[in-house]
């Protein structure tokens, strides 16, 4: 596992330039790597716990994967804030209609990821009841796949939707959007295992919250170059010391929320053309949640007994023929579904 992290890196960096200043730092083209990295990072985070750590120089990455942790799904959630805040001012109430079409959208391609588990898990002997499976086709409850960050990022649009039609005022639904992000935080450590529920939710609103405040701070940085190191310098401060205590829940939420910063500022000088990377980041969903799947069925085989990168290799295939796939039919199936709701929604 240690070897395959040194490889991606050494491939990360391959067209990687620093210069000052990115001004495509936030665009599509950019963020799509940089979640593109982090979905390896989570394919190698999930593989690695159908893993004996004990395999040689595994320590390494197990160490690096303990560093990380729920860090690596921060970028998707920022990313994805600012995304529909950036779509809500450029695209106004038509914009919020079509967002429980969206809802709508996810759940339907999640449902056919969710069959395909069903099918490899009840070829292994293993079956579910009615209900588990209609949670299961909203992430409250797993068959077997990744479900937290759907219900996650549902639970969120959903939020979005309430919050901005309550209120038209920007400031009113941006605090709206927090408010009722902390309540269901509170609810997800009642009713849910696992901190990965909520230690990262607030990201979705840190993404909303730059997006309204992009043109002010990108003019303060880009004004001065001492004006945008001394913002480093404090950001990679507090990140820092947010490390030494983040074993205090407050302090990894705020951990968290410093990392995505960190990341987006440092992406104003960080210039990112990788083919490999745009591929992975372009295909960031379905490589999520269809993952599990090889890594099932390799489990099963008992490839990881003596076979430790046949079943890497195998995993890593699969996953990517089966996300190819997945996006090339089941998306072109969902777009001509909902798209035209979305049209007459938009229309009123």
């Amino acid at each position: 596992m240690t070897l395959i992290l040194l490889i991606f890196f050494c491939l990360c960096i391959t067209g990687v330039r620093v210069d000052f200043f990115n001004r495509d730092y936030i665009s599509r083209d950019t963020t799509i790597q940089i979640n593109g990295i982090f979905v390896f990072l989570v394919f190698l985070s999930h593989f690695a716990g159908y893993l004996d750590h004990e395999y040689p120089l595994n320590f390494i990455y197990m160490n690096v994967r303990g560093f990380f942790g729920q860090l690596v799904v921060t970028t998707f959630l920022f990313y994805s804030g600012y995304g529909i805040l950036t779509s809500i001012n450029r695209k106004k109430e038509a914009y919020i209609r079509t967002i429980p079409v969206k809802v709508l959208e996810l759940i339907f391609d999640f449902s056919v990821a969710i069959v395909l588990f069903l099918l490899v898990q009840s070829f292994f002997g293993r079956f579910f009841d009615p209900i588990e499976i209609i949670l299961s086709c909203v992430g409250w409850i797993s068959v077997g796949n990744s479900n937290w960050y759907l219900f996650d990022i549902l639970l969120l649009y959903m939020i979005t939707y309430v919050s901005f039609t309550i209120s038209k005022d920007r400031k009113m639904s941006l605090s709206l959007v927090l408010i009722f992000s902390l309540i269901s935080m509170v609810l997800l450590a009642q009713y849910q295992t696992g901190t990965r529920w909520y230690n990262t939710f607030l990201c979705f609103w840190l993404g909303m919250v730059y997006a309204q405040i992009k043109p002010k701070y990108e003019k303060m940085v880009q004004k001065d170059k001492k004006k945008y190191y001394w913002a480093l310098a404090v950001l990679v401060i507090i990140f820092l010391i947010s490390i030494l205590l983040r074993n205090v829940m407050l302090f990894y939420i705020i951990h968290a929320l410093v990392f995505t910063l960190l990341i987006n500022h440092l992406s104003m000088i960080v210039h990112i053309d990788n083919p490999v990377l745009k591929w992975l980041g372009s295909h960031i969903f379905s490589i999520y949640i269809l993952q599990r799947i090889p890594m099932i069925i390799g489990d099963h085989l008992e490839f990881i007994d003596e076979h430790m990168i046949v079943y890497f290799i195998f995993s890593l295939v699969m996953t990517g023929i089966m996300a190819e796939v997945f996006d090339r039919f089941v998306h072109m199936i969902s777009k001509k579904v909902f798209v035209p709701i979305k049209m007459m929604v938009k229309e009123g």
